[in-house]
């Protein structure tokens, strides 16, 4: 006679060839419903942009404030930029282009033709942590919105026109984006 084993759980008393077969059919089934489960794409948190656009602008700050102070005439300042957006990505796209050229002679030599082109464009895909995401090619800074200075020579036409051509060459924004004024006293 064929010996079975016979696992007990609780009160319960399974032989392996069942137990094995059920564990088989569950496995199927969580196969089965993880299709109607939502998919874990990840998708950019504006919170976080929003996180790297202000830790950009904190860096130019800071680097605008230490080579303003090194100018001759301008003293303790301070520096607040604004930004026009956060980083922008640039996604591949593929182009298909058809032309069509018709063209109809008639009796007489009479030539009509007829030109159509239709243009197709499409993301380039690749495979990513959550399925099929657009390939990245490049990420654009955040432009530059406003500069606001304040100095202490700020109040001197001849420093406040020096800080407009720093910041402007620096930041490759117009003069009219630059406000100066001078760092009120006590101010700090």
């Amino acid at each position: 006679m064929k010996e079975q084993l016979i696992l007990k759980i609780g009160k319960y008393r399974l032989n392996l060839s069942t137990l094995v077969f059920l564990l088989g059919i569950t496995g199927i089934l969580l196969i089965g419903l993880s299709s109607w489960l939502p998919e874990g794409t990840r998708k950019e948190d504006p919170g976080l942009q929003e996180a790297d656009a202000r830790a950009y602008a904190d860096g130019l700050e800071e680097r605008l404030t230490a080579i303003l102070q090194e100018i001759d005439g301008v003293g303790k300042a301070r520096v607040m930029v604004t930004l026009e957006n956060g980083y922008q990505k640039v996604y591949a796209r593929s182009e298909k282009t058809n032309n069509d050229l018709l063209e109809d002679v008639r009796a007489g030599d009479e030539k009509k033709t007829q030109e159509k082109q239709v243009t197709e464009q499409t993301y380039v895909l690749v495979d990513g942590a959550g399925g099929k995401v657009p390939l990245v090619t490049a990420q654009l800074e955040p432009e530059v919105k406003g500069v606001v200075v304040v100095c202490e020579g700020g109040g001197d036409p001849l420093v406040a026109g020096k800080v407009v051509d720093t910041v402007r060459v620096a930041l490759n924004i117009s003069s009219a984006r630059v406000s100066v004024s001078r760092l009120a006293a006590g101010g700090g």
